[in-house]
């Protein structure tokens, strides 16, 4: 079948090869996409120009006409024959990113009713693996993003009460929200900061959380203790070479519950 190779100084092979592929990527159907360009050059056309044009065959132009207009990428211009054009670009990539942002937001919710099960799942077993070995397992948790998920991890999985020494305002900004959302819910929240970091906070944070000022020589150590488990972090290194422990040792835990009571590291504001 032969097929227009140019319309003006647009040639409709080469869009196949430099377009359609990046068409294809944000989920336009193939021959939807044929059609569209071929429309593009050469608008208010007919069906078995369409086919002349694509290659499309016969059996499946209509259908896929059919569909190009379902998606807003071509209008029908009824007559004998009807005829095709083009939509505006703006009105098919409106189109294309609605779609997008709705299949964006539907993976979103399953990965995260995945990660709730799984979650539910590792927690418990190895809970079950710490009580029937009669110790406490300590696990290490490296780089600053794994870090920073693990922190907001168990901040949302708190049910009664959150400690967190952060000696870094950035650092508290990145768990902030999970920080209200917990209080929200009913969560008991201490919160210690630099003085300079306390004052960048809204007036009404001590609604939220009952605050700690941190002094200088308390900042090298970060701490977060959710429900009688804690996350201790390192601040030495670079972000991929920082490290945290998690653990529930007892001795530990109520060693940095001291720390909210110790004068000579924090006070309260």
């Amino acid at each position: 079948m032969k097929t227009a190779d140019k319309t003006g100084t647009v040639s409709y092979r080469k869009m196949i090869e430099n377009i359609l592929p990046q068409m294809l990527n944000v989920g336009i159907p193939l021959n939807e996409g044929r059609i569209y360009l071929a429309l593009l050059l050469e608008p208010d056309i007919s069906a078995s120009r369409l086919c002349e044009i694509t290659g499309i065959p016969d059996s499946k132009i209509y259908g896929s006409t059919e569909n190009a207009v379902k998606l807003n990428m071509i209008e029908v211009q009824y007559g004998v024959p009807k005829t095709y054009r083009a939509t505006p670009p703006s009105a098919l990539m409106a189109e294309v990113k609605s779609l997008l942002k709705d299949r964006y937001e539907n993976s979103i919710s399953i990965s995260e009713s995945i990660e709730d099960r799984l979650q539910e799942i590792w927690i418990g077993m190895n809970e079950h693996l710490s009580a029937d070995n009669g110790i406490e397992i300590a696990y290490v948790v490296k780089g600053a993003i794994n870090i920073q998920s693990k922190m907001k991890e168990m901040i949302i999985s708190a049910k009664h009460d959150i400690m967190a020494f952060i000696p870094d305002h950035g650092k508290f900004l990145t768990v902030r929200e999970q920080l209200l959302e917990a209080k929200l819910r009913g969560v008991n929240i201490k919160l210690a900061l630099p003085q300079e970091a306390l004052k960048r906070l809204p007036d009404d944070s001590h609604k939220y959380f009952k605050l700690f000022a941190l002094y200088p020589q308390c900042r090298g150590t970060w701490l977060l203790l959710v429900d009688e488990r804690l996350l201790t972090i390192s601040s030495m290194g670079s972000d991929a070479e920082i490290s945290a422990i998690l653990t529930r040792d007892r001795v530990l835990v109520q060693m940095s519950e001291a720390y909210f009571e110790n004068p000579s590291c924090c006070f309260t504001v």
